[in-house]
Formats: C-alpha cells, structure tokens, sequence
C-alpha cells in the first residue's frame, strides 16, 4: 500500500503542478510570440517562399529563383519535367500534373498509395544511410514537413503538432505526469537565493523554500551539506537582521501578513517562530537551537519566506534590495 502523503507534500504537489501550467503558459506564449515576429519578419522576403491567396480564394507559393529555396524548388522541379519527358515522351502542359504517377499510361496526380510508397523509400533511405527518421515519421504522421527554411507557411499550432511527433518517433516525449526535478536547478549561492526568494514573490508559492530544503538533502556529501546549509543561513539572516537595523519602521508586521496571504497559515505560524529577527514584539524568543528543534525540516523554508515577505513588502517585490545587507566577506577575513 502506498504511503499517504502528508498534508505539506499534498500541497506541494499541488503547488509544483500550477508551476508546471504556469510556465508552459508563459512557454506558450513566447513561442506564438517569436513565430509572429518570424512571420511578420519574412513576409515579401525573396530569400524566402511566399503564400499568395489570389482574389477567387486560390492559394499559390511564389519564390525568388535566386534565393537557396528557389535553387532547391528549381533543381527539384527540374528533374520532376526530366521524368515527365522520359516517361511521356513530351514536354509537360499547363494541365499536367508535376508529381505524377509512374504506373500510370497518362498523366495522372500521385495517389495516396504512390505517396505511402515514397515514405517507405524515405525511410529506407534513411535507415541505410543512419541518418535521423524521425522527421520522415513525423511527415507521414501529420502529413506535412516543416524545416527550418518553411516554417513561417506554418501556424504556430502546425509546428508544435509536427515537433511533437518528431519528439515522439525520436523517443525524446516527456510525460506530462512527470514531476520536475526541482532539486538539480537550486543554485546554492546568495545569487540563487535571491532568485528563489524572487520566484516565491512573484509565484505566490511556498513550494520553492522546500525546493531549497529537498536539495540540501539530496546532497551526496553529508558535511558539504551541512556547510552549504550553515551558508544560507548566515546571508538569510544577514539580510533580516541588516533591514531590521536600517528600518525606520515596522518589517516584521507587513511581511507576516503577506506571508499568510499569499502561502499559506502552516508556513505564516513557521515563520512566525522566527519573526523575533525583524524586531517582532509578539514572536517567541527563541535561541538558534530552540528554533531548530521547533521548526525542524522546516526552518531553512521558513527564514525564505520571511525574507520572501520582508522584501514583497518593504521593496515592493524588487529583489536586489537585499544585495546592501549581504555579508561583508571580505570584512569576516
């Protein structure tokens, strides 16, 4: 029977799922927003083929003969009337079509099992000379090919469908059930813990802090553990301290009330315990050892989030605030 979740991971989960939605959000929109740009950038190029819807509807690609896609169209074209000629002893009509069908006594247009059979050559071909199929694969599945020279003909649906497919056929999907592996991303430095203590601001989340935590665990070295720990600490603390004693007027008030709206009541009554830094009345006194003993796993987690709600409130959310109380190491020499 598997093990019932504790009421922390339940919602750390939760929390790691609206991150993942939020970003492939905001990976949606940066993308739809670069294929525009490519678009509007390309658009009446000659370096580049060009859809031109006609006034009955019709639509027809026009190229530069000169450009590298007009050469590979013209060189392409070329040897299709070459074929034409060989097979019907005439030069193509108006009417006639450029892919026809070799079986065929008359000029006829490729059918569906003449195009089945030319992705079977393609595939071949590919195997025999080790070069990647997957994008033939992905072509037979969606029933086009985009490459880098043909993609603005393309909406930015059309390309992730064909992308998706080239990922499948190359092995490379990922499971969407999948968690992330937040651990490995953690930066173990004062720079890093700004930017963790940035995306708890801007996220709204307390799942970062635990990230923190989750990776100091999973540190292989059990005293480069507890060193790097210690670190992280000592600059939390450095920098709570130093607003405190730069403050002219309340820290620790607003950032417990932004804590409990926007994380959540477990991690405000958390950091709570260790809101006597920023000068509270009301939070207990507690020594390092004590608090320690209180908090336990979570008291790496709780110092972010007070800073988290020291720095949404007192810098309005800008986080190299913190960068005037950071260590003078150079003063601890």
């Amino acid at each position: 029977m598997p093990k019932k979740r504790t009421p922390r991971q339940r919602r750390a989960a939760q929390q790691r799922t609206r991150l993942q939605q939020r970003l492939e959000v905001a990976r949606q929109e940066r993308f739809h927003e670069q294929h525009a740009s490519l678009v509007l950038e390309r658009s009446g190029d000659p370096r580049f083929v060009q859809r031109v819807t006609g006034p009955d509807g019709t639509v027809s690609l026009t190229w530069d003969a000169a450009s590298k896609a007009g050469t590979q169209l013209r060189d392409g074209f070329q040897a299709q009337f070459e074929a034409f000629r060989a097979k019907f002893g005439r030069e193509p009509g108006p009417t006639d079509p450029v892919f026809f069908d070799p079986d065929a006594d008359e000029p006829t247009p490729l059918g569906q099992r003449n195009l089945d059979e030319m992705m079977v050559q393609l595939l071949q071909a590919a195997e025999d000379s080790g070069a990647d199929a997957a994008p033939i694969h992905a072509w037979r599945e969606v029933g086009y090919l985009v490459t880098q020279e043909n993609q603005h003909l393309f909406s930015a649906a059309d390309i992730q469908a064909y992308a998706a497919a080239v990922a499948r056929h190359s092995g490379e999907a990922v499971d969407e059930d999948d968690d992330l592996d937040f651990g490995a991303t953690v930066d173990l430095s004062a720079d890093g813990l700004r930017d963790l203590i940035d995306e708890t601001i801007t996220s709204g989340m307390e799942e970062p802090a635990w990230r923190l935590a989750e990776a100091l665990d999973h540190t292989g070295d059990s005293d480069e553990a507890g060193l790097a720990g210690a670190a992280l600490v000592s600059v939390l603390m450095a920098w709570l301290i130093g607003a405190k004693e730069a403050a002219a007027s309340d820290l620790a008030g607003p950032a417990m009330q932004w804590i409990r709206e926007h994380l959540d009541d477990e991690p405000a009554d958390q950091a709570f315990q260790l809101a006597g830094l920023l000068g509270s009345p009301l939070a207990p006194n507690l020594t390092m050892e004590e608090a320690l003993d209180r908090l336990g796993d979570a008291f790496l987690p709780a110092l972010v989030w007070l800073v988290a709600g020291m720095v949404a409130t007192a810098a309005d959310g800008h986080i190299e605030w913190l960068v005037q109380f950071d260590l003078d190491l150079d003063a601890a020499d």
